[in-house]
């Protein structure tokens, strides 16, 4: 909705970049529909043209970032909501999506080590319970004790 309002600021001043505020509306309606339809690549497609078609919309790249992350483009997303808060820093949503996404990645970096640790040394215990407790914060599956990595 903000990048409706904003749309139509710019258009009284001076029009949205060539795109008549017409074709934002629409694109921005099907990119919207899209998404809530879960045809998440449609929906990038919308919002990448908005993003053309609005540079400093903090919204559209947040709903960016959202439509990438759906469809697992972790990097995408996060660059999309870095974008966001460039343009927007107080856009609460986008600062945390992306801290989550971020989190996330550590959540299976963690992960990732707890299959290579000795978890019975008892200087790693400390090591592996942090461990456990960041993957199941990050709801990252505990993979099975007795399984080793070749």
């Amino acid at each position: 909705m903000r990048s409706l309002i904003i749309c139509g600021v710019l258009v009284a001043l001076a029009g949205c970049a060539g795109m008549p505020s017409g074709d934002l509306l629409e694109v921005q309606r099907q990119a919207n529909a899209a998404y809530n339809e879960g045809d998440y690549a449609g929906s990038t497609r919308g919002y990448r043209a908005l993003v053309k078609e609005l540079p400093q919309d903090a919204e559209v790249r947040y709903r960016l970032g959202n439509s990438l992350a759906k469809q697992g483009d972790v990097e995408g997303a996060m660059q999309a909501y870095r974008e966001a808060v460039v343009r927007d820093s107080k856009h609460a949503k986008a600062w945390h999506n992306l801290i989550y996404l971020q989190l996330q990645g550590v959540g299976h970096t963690v992960a990732e080590m707890y299959l290579h640790i000795n978890r019975d040394d008892p200087r790693v215990a400390p090591v592996a319970q942090k461990a456990e407790a960041v993957m199941q914060a990050f709801e990252v599956p505990l993979q099975p004790l007795d399984r080793q990595e070749p």
